[in-house]
């Protein structure tokens, strides 16, 4: 009874039926009041009476009928409000009264509609990736995480593929971006086909229901959740009929594209605690795939959880090494070998860390690349080294000194601006610096090295090849790139008597380098034999143990004020015997 009593008080339509009953309750009275002075009153006064209470029965008629409409359209409003404030909002208000309730009725559903609309796109936004229209990694997460609830209340087993696109980023970086958006428009298109192929042929096998669901993850990653199935083999033989299909070529204008994939595979309930650990899971094993090379699927195992924590707290210590300065540059002598005398040296770097001790860069370089630092650390090594060879100068000593330049170094658009930075800041002429750039880093994308290099050769750096000969230089390209120096890799100059066919790469070497106005500078050098053998072939510098391992910056500046001006006599009397041998 309070309640009813409560909403005639508060409410519009209460309020105009408690009005209402009021004027009826008064009409009835004075209908009363009527009767008795009808009968007691003369009749000139008894007519004007009745016609006024008849006036005023009609009016309360009228006044029923207004309160009813506008108290059914009122609740009617207030019924859509109450639905659009629990989001449904298909649902719409009909008033047809041809009054300012009408006009308020579609104002409202105009403003719902618009809501609705905003709220759908919203949602896409929230949960579908607008390049492939494919779920997005959020929305993955969410059905992963119901799968994994379902499956774990009914003892079912399931799993979550993670793909990861070779070569895309390579493609997208050569092309641009709108050739990679297009490129990943057809690998979504080629993917969503085999993975409703892949998935029709799991559960005729298996007569289960739930159906496969394909996401991108990732840049270049897309993700594949089977709700169901009966052995965790055949997740393998699923994600290997799904990376086939990106084995046949794709089309993206003129160019032909071959692309393959990595997969790292995670079944649950058994691989996580939640649909979210099973997705981190399956991203591990997807890392670990992509390191053991291209086109591998690979589960994941629980000591992928430690490997993980180790690389953590590697990169924290890498972190905090180079915030407090426990990274230093070596130098490694690089000797002419016509004169004897030091030319140059390559800065390496090397860890002191504090409970360690000395770590070489084959412990920490990797894990570096991965986590980005290395972009910091290759700044630091190149500041530190032209620092130090600015310092020699100073001091009598000029020598070259070489730098290794990451790839993720090149890839900034102010690498050529940042080095120039360095070389006024420290002091350095630009004659005694040279730049280290690896094969497979020139030939990824040979316009934007010359656009990079080209006017930090104009201003006297040098610019070297590193690692030449290991891998597929486009000879084309390569005459139109601004390089110096070809560096002999190491695996040749160690093969020389060992691998009959060394000698003939070296030369080959040496001569294309002749032919293109290059220096060359071989590495790995550790016996006499070594060095006479590339001093009578033409080379033109040697880098390694036989010269000078790698030392710290006063031991350099030491060695360079003692090393003798000429090699010695053992050394030339080889030199001489392998000059008349190969005449």
């Amino acid at each position: 009874m309070g309640s009813w009593l409560d909403y005639l008080r508060q409410s519009l339509a209460g309020k105009l039926t408690l009005a209402f009953l009021a004027l009826s309750s008064l009409s009835a009275l004075c209908g009363g009041l009527a009767l008795v002075y009808i009968f007691g009153l003369e009749a000139r006064l008894a007519w004007p009476l009745g016609l006024a209470i008849l006036a005023l029965c009609l009016a309360s008629t009228i006044f029923f009928f207004l309160v009813s409409r506008i108290s059914h359209t009122l609740v009617e409003m207030t019924q859509f409000a109450q639905d659009t404030n629990l989001q449904r909002l298909d649902k719409r208000v009909n008033v047809q009264s041809g009054d300012e309730l009408e006009h308020l009725a579609n104002s409202l559903n105009r403003m719902v509609y618009r809501l609705d609309t905003s709220m759908k796109r919203i949602q896409q936004l929230a949960f579908v990736d607008s390049i492939t229209e494919l779920p997005n990694r959020e929305r993955f997460r969410l059905e992963t995480e119901e799968a994994f609830k379902s499956n774990s209340a009914h003892d079912l087993v399931g799993a979550v593929i993670c793909f990861d696109i070779d070569k895309f980023i390579r493609v997208q970086e050569t092309l641009g971006q709108i050739a990679g958006e297009g490129l990943l428009g057809q690998v979504a298109e080629r993917l969503t086909a085999a993975v409703l192929a892949s998935d029709r042929m799991v559960r005729l096998q298996t007569s289960l229901t739930r159906p496969a669901l394909l996401a991108r993850t990732g840049i270049s990653e897309f993700s594949v959740l089977l709700p169901d199935i009966r052995e965790p083999t055949q997740a393998g033989r699923f994600a290997q009929l799904v990376a086939a299909a990106l084995r046949q070529h794709f089309e993206l204008g003129v160019h032909r594209i071959v692309l393959g994939a990595c997969a790292g595979i995670a079944i649950f309930p058994q691989d996580g605690e939640s649909g979210t650990e099973i997705l981190r899971s399956a991203d591990l094993a997807l890392s670990h795939a992509r390191t053991d090379g291209p086109n591998r699927c690979v589960f994941f195992t629980r000591n992928m959880n430690q490997r993980a924590l180790e690389k953590l707290v590697l990169e924290s210590d890498i972190r905090a090494g180079i915030e407090q300065g426990q990274f230093i540059t070596f130098f490694q002598p690089k000797v002419d070998l016509d004169s004897g005398r030091i030319h140059g040296c390559e800065a390496l770097v090397r860890w002191n860390h504090p409970t360690h001790g000395l770590i070489s860069p084959y412990k920490f370089i990797e894990a570096a690349e991965e986590t980005g630092l290395i972009m910091p650390l290759g700044d630091y090594i190149m500041r530190d080294a032209a620092k130090k060879a600015a310092g020699w100068l100073r001091r009598g000593i000029a020598v070259r000194v070489a730098v290794n330049v990451s790839a993720m170094q090149f890839s900034e658009d102010t690498f050529t601006a940042k080095v120039l930075h360095i070389l006024a800041e420290t002091g350095l002429p630009a004659s005694l610096f040279e730049l280290e750039i690896t094969e497979s880093i020139a030939m990824s994308n040979p316009e934007r090295v010359i656009r990079l290099l080209e006017p930090l050769r104009q201003k006297g750096v040098r610019i070297a090849i590193d690692d030449f000969g290991t891998g597929y230089s486009n000879l084309a390209a390569l005459t139109r790139m601004p390089f110096d120096i070809f560096k002999i890799d190491q695996s040749f100059v160690t093969a020389l008597g060992k691998d009959g066919n060394a000698p003939t790469m070296i030369e080959t070497i040496i001569a294309m380098a002749g032919g293109l106005n290059y220096e060359t500078v071989a590495e790995g050098v550790e016996t006499h034999e070594q060095a006479a053998f590339l001093k009578t072939r033409g080379a033109t510098l040697g880098q390694g143990f036989l010269f000078g391992a790698p030392m710290a910056s006063d031991a350099f500046e030491a060695h360079a004020r003692t090393w003798a001006v000429r090699m010695d006599e053992s050394f030339l009397q080889l030199a001489s015997h392998e000059h008349h041998s190969s005449n």
